[in-house]
């Protein structure tokens, strides 16, 4: 009975990959407290399965090889689990947007389309309207603000078509009653500028920014904490900053650890 029970273990690991994607950081702290939490409740949720993880940004490769600390890119890693013995490979990635990146990622994965019986890659974290009116939500529950503060969300932005998804969070907000929610991009639009025209026209001089930024790297330390806070300053506002980045929040855990169970599920 015990050979009979390992076996069946050794088979399904040997049947089902996971590749976690990330777009990678040169933060080391926030490596810790996003990335390889993830990763590390990814393994733990999914013992008979063989998890690899990959950085989809090649600049951050370089970079953090340049200091010992070596990551894979999406193609090494599926070629691992192909080594492996995986039959079918479930990608997710914990990229916000159906953008550029995105795009990268897909195309790495389909080279490999041959290798395997199956293969399953999960959508962005924000794609559907769902997506965006959960995400709200969530901010919502999470990030206090006094009835008198204005809540900044602050994302990465864009050059291609996605980008758009920042002016859906920010319509839905209004419509949903947050009316003292406004989004703006640190590299697309509505940028600083079209926020603080914005919030010019209010009463309130407080504001509460929030990274729009699955991982609250360097982007929150030179960005958010640098120009954002500053100009807001010096603009006579009293700001407050929100530290976490989404991959810290339970709920955006949870809807990962969902997603794989239903590419698992798949056939």
């Amino acid at each position: 009975m015990l050979f009979v029970l390992s076996f069946t273990v050794l088979f399904v690991k040997a049947q089902t990959g996971i590749l976690l994607v990330h777009y990678g950081t040169q933060n080391d702290k926030s490596r810790q407290t996003t990335i390889e939490v993830i990763d590390s409740i990814v393994r733990v949720k999914f013992p008979h399965c063989i998890v690899e993880e990959a950085y989809a940004a090649p600049s951050v490769i370089r970079s953090l090889e340049k200091r010992g600390v070596y990551k894979m890119t999406v193609m090494e890693a599926m070629a691992r689990l192909q080594r492996k013995g995986c039959k079918k490979v479930v990608v997710q990635s914990t990229m916000l947007l159906d953008g550029t990146v995105t795009s990268w990622i897909t195309n790495d994965v389909n080279i490999y389309r041959g290798y395997f019986d199956h293969i399953e890659i999960a959508k962005p974290l924000l794609y559907s309207v769902d997506d965006c009116r959960d995400f709200i939500r969530l901010i919502a529950e999470n990030v206090k603000a006094d009835k008198d503060e204005q809540v900044v969300l602050v994302g990465h932005g864009t050059v291609d078509a996605a980008n758009a998804m920042y002016s859906q969070i920010d319509y839905m907000a209004q419509n949903e009653g947050f009316t003292h929610y406004h989004v703006g991009t640190i590299e697309g639009y509505p940028s600083l500028d079209h926020v603080m025209k914005r919030l010019s026209v209010l009463r309130t001089k407080s504001v509460v920014l929030v990274p729009l930024l699955f991982i609250a790297g360097n982007h929150q330390v030179q960005d958010i904490d640098g120009e954002w806070k500053e100009k807001l300053q010096q603009a006579g506002y009293k700001v407050n900053v929100e530290h976490r980045g989404l991959g810290e929040y339970k709920a955006v855990q949870e809807k990962i650890i969902k997603n794989i169970i239903d590419l698992i599920a798949k056939d």
